[in-house]
């Protein structure tokens, strides 16, 4: 009982300290920030050519003190994360190691963190001492079985967990399974004349369980359009793995895009983070096409009005929530798709054909509605065209 405490008195001790270093580093970010923006007193610039130079060393002032601003955002977003760490009685620790051992694994550190949302996360510093008779080796999701059965809570290993468990001690880290899987689809089309597409996209999954779909199309065409648009989709996915959220990922990536100035990247951003425990899904859009929600029998439009990124400071964003079901498809185009259904009875004509497809596999669905773009056009592709469908369903056990 006292060596519970105890070890329960260090481990707030060292999230308190980790937490104030944390805040010591907002703060001087924040104080950087506050430097750049300091602006010295300078004469009237009668030459054209030096007042450009003076304005756009500004306008970079101003973008360098946003950047350390969100990354302070960024850094005390992790700070203020509520999470409590359960220390289990000595008992039930004994109970787990035995259970653990009797299967060849010897477990040295037990650590259980419930997060502000309920959900757990098990940390096990363990090593493969020993195997049973007519075993070659264990996986970390079948160690993950043995917890969901002592802890009766479904487990299964995080992202970048060690699939085989080694001989020698490493930490592993368990989650509770997420409710809901989502699967993929797509579909693409290449301008005429072009070799490449301007578009790009990605599908991915963050540490958090939040699947990404992400969609954006160069200006223009070719292997211009292509590189620009990959360059987009690019830092998406290095912002996201850094714990960025949608809108301060959109934001960042403007003011990069800004800083090369010229105008030289103007691609469309398009995004959809489905939450794999609730299945609430956060579009954000920027300059990007309208997407569908097809649903039992019915289809719905969610649109968007804004400019691309790259083209002002201040970035008009379409946001909006939407609660998904089981079954749900959700279906995302590039700008291409309004060449195939142009107008208000184009758009009609694709909710129509989204409404009765005659498929359930997302890369089917999205093979038929680019068969059937190409039908409603002629056979012409004016320009590039991407289809993303992403299936939604129910994890059942």
């Amino acid at each position: 009982m006292l060596k519970d405490l105890q070890k329960e008195i260090e481990t707030t001790f060292w999230m308190r300290y980790e937490k104030r270093k944390m805040k010591e580093c907002v703060n001087t970010l924040h104080n950087l920030a506050s430097a750049f923006l300091i602006e010295e007193k300078q004469e009237e610039e009668k030459d054209r050519y030096r007042m450009f130079l003076k304005k756009r060393l500004k306008e970079n002032r101003i973008l360098v003190a946003d950047h350390l601003k969100e990354i302070a955002k960024i850094i005390d977003n992790v700070a203020e994360e509520k999470f409590v760490i359960e220390v289990l009685p000595q008992k039930q620790e004994k109970q787990l190691a035995k259970l653990l051992l009797t299967e060849g694994i010897t477990m040295e550190e037990l650590s259980v963190l419930e997060k502000e949302n309920g959900r757990k996360e098990i940390l096990i510093k363990m090593y493969q001492s020993h195997l049973p008779k007519n075993k070659s080796y264990y996986t970390v999701e079948e160690v993950g079985e043995f917890l969901s059965v002592f802890f009766n809570k479904r487990l299964v290993p995080s992202m970048n967990t060690p699939f085989f468990l080694l001989d020698t001690a490493e930490n592993y880290c368990f989650e509770e399974e997420a409710g809901y899987s989502v699967l993929t689809g797509y579909s693409k089309l290449t301008k005429e004349g072009e070799k490449v597409s301007g578009d790009n996209y990605l599908f991915f999954e963050s540490e958090e369980k939040k699947f990404y779909s992400v969609l954006s199309d160069g200006m223009g065409s070719g292997e211009k359009a292509s590189a620009d648009s990959e360059e987009v989709i690019g830092m998406v996915e290095r912002f996201l793995e850094g714990g960025c959220s949608d809108i301060l990922t959109a934001k960042m990536i403007n003011n990069a895009l800004l800083a090369k100035g010229d105008g030289r990247n103007m691609s469309t951003l398009d995004m959809c983070g489905i939450d794999l425990y609730t299945a609430e899904a956060s579009f954000l859009k920027v300059g990007a096409t309208y997407s569908l929600l097809k649903r039992d029998g019915y289809v719905e439009k969610l649109p968007s009005i804004s400019l691309p990124l790259g083209v002002f400071y201040e970035i008009e964003m379409n946001q909006h929530k939407k609660q998904l079901l089981d079954g749900d498809y959700i279906f995302m185009f590039s700008d291409g798709i309004l060449d195939h259904f142009p107008g208000e009875e184009g758009e009609e004509l694709l909710k129509e054909i989204v409404c009765n497809i005659p498929y359930k596999r997302p890369n089917e669905m999205a093979s038929h509605v680019m068969k059937m773009a190409i039908m409603a056009s002629k056979g012409a592709i004016k320009d590039d065209t991407t289809i993303l469908v992403m299936g939604v369903w129910e994890n059942k056990h």
